[in-house]
């Protein structure tokens, strides 16, 4: 089955080689990885997920406006036995959007994130995880809460929300975000060639004991740290707030809470200059109120069908690498926010979950410093990503963690690492 592509076109824009646009989801097992048994896994995990099992295509209407399409891919996903992640979207991937990497004790997802987002991925590594451990460890595992072989997949799997017709909404009236700065262009030490990913542990236990006693949840908080840090080495910031971009998921304002699309979209969270000097608690509950206004969710449904109306607009641009090159253009003009957070929440791998250790998650974002956030095992993983030459900014986001009292531990840091995609606009030119 032949599909277009019309969620995701926000990354299927923005992609290219230099910024490919695809996300490693990295877990660390208890044991050495068995690479046979994983191999049988990925086989068996494949099957229950078809829309994922595509190729990326291009066609051309009859007025010469090219779109890309999402065909059927019958090989198989492809297990790479090193850390090194395979290309997607090209021979090395067999096609696919998706491939696999194992080494030591982990074993790691890439995706192109034009096909699917943390949600998605999530559901993947649900089966996979049960695939694999009921095979290595408990043939009687139990599956509760797994996407299963056999399932009768249901067509609410399958439909893009943005096909659908558009329900009655009735937004509530959002002022707009004050004009955050750019941190990339205003950094007090210098850019780094080489993105790094700096993978820090904290306690679940712990954050949800600070959570649970405070007016805020893990994604208002780690982002309100974030800006905090940042707003400590900027105190005379004249080009704009401290701002954060934080993801959301828009299944449940779409009433779609089973598709497989890319249904994320975001809120803008700003350290206001007359916040800076309330204490933590009071900024804690301001985030929550801006995070609860903007993300209700008939607004969070407009702000999705406005972005399709606008993609919509471009997509009447008849050459896909004109759009790419008109869609960059006009990001980097209208970004204006210093930093960004997402956290999909927590990962309920279920019976498997007793065998995983850790769970990282890194992406292509155009940002110096962002965070990926992921909670498993009770534990929460931040993948802090940073493109700056010293530890400046790393360092003011431990000292907030550290003065909420909130224990923890630098376990890794290495380059960014995401999966290449092949120049995919050339390859359908």
């Amino acid at each position: 089955m032949k599909r277009q592509v019309v969620s995701g076109r926000v990354f299927l824009n923005m992609a290219d080689v230099d910024a490919p646009q695809t996300v490693r989801m990295t877990v660390r097992m208890q044991d050495t990885i068995d690479a046979g048994m994983m191999r049988q896994a990925i086989l068996a995990t494949q099957t229950r997920y078809p829309y994922y099992c595509v190729k990326l295509s291009v066609e051309a209407d009859e007025r010469g406006i090219e779109h890309y399409m999402l065909d059927d891919n019958q090989q198989p996903w492809v297990l790479k036995t090193a850390e090194e992640p395979v290309k997607l979207l090209g021979p090395e991937a067999n096609d696919h959007l998706v491939a696999f990497s194992c080494w030591d004790d982990c074993v790691a997802i890439d995706f192109f994130h034009m096909l699917t987002d943390g949600t998605g991925a999530y559901n993947v590594l649900r089966t996979l995880l049960y695939e694999y451990c009921r095979r290595c460890y408990d043939a009687n595992l139990d599956s509760t809460g797994v996407r299963m072989l056999g399932d009768t997949i249901s067509e609410d799997e399958w439909m893009d929300p943005a096909l659908l017709p558009k329900r009655d909404l009735h937004p509530l009236p959002v002022p707009p975000p004050p004009k955050g700065f750019r941190l990339i262009d205003e950094a007090v030490c210098p850019l780094a060639e080489v993105k790094e990913t700096v993978n820090i542990l904290i306690s679940e236990q712990q954050v949800m004991r600070y959570v649970r006693t405070t007016d805020t949840s893990p994604a208002t908080l780690f982002a309100l740290l974030m800006l905090r840090a940042i707003g400590r080495l900027h105190p005379d910031a004249t080009k704009g707030v401290p701002q954060c971009t934080l993801a959301i998921n828009v299944r449940p304002a779409l009433h779609a809470p089973l598709a497989c699309q890319t249904l994320a979209s975001a809120v803008y969270l700003s350290l206001m200059p007359e916040m800076k000097d309330l204490d933590i608690e009071m900024q804690q509950t301001m985030f929550r109120g801006m995070t609860i206004l903007q993300s209700n969710d008939d607004n969070m449904a407009e702000k999705f069908w406005q972005s399709t109306s606008a993609f919509d607009q471009l997509d009447q641009i008849p050459s896909s690498k004109t759009r790419h090159e008109v869609f960059v253009g006009a990001l980097e003009r209208r970004q204006s926010q210093s930093c960004f957070v997402s956290y999909v929440g927590k990962a309920n791998f279920g019976a498997a979950e007793r065998y995983v250790r850790m769970l990282y998650t890194e992406c292509v974002a155009p940002f110096p410093f962002g965070a990926e956030i992921s909670a498993v095992g009770g534990t929460f993983c931040i993948s802090l990503m940073q493109r700056l030459q010293t530890d400046v900014y790393l360092d003011a986001f431990l000292d907030e963690l550290r003065g909420l009292g909130l224990d923890y531990h630098i376990d890794s840091r290495h380059p960014l690492q995401v999966a290449p995609i092949v120049d995919f606009r050339q390859s359908h030119s």
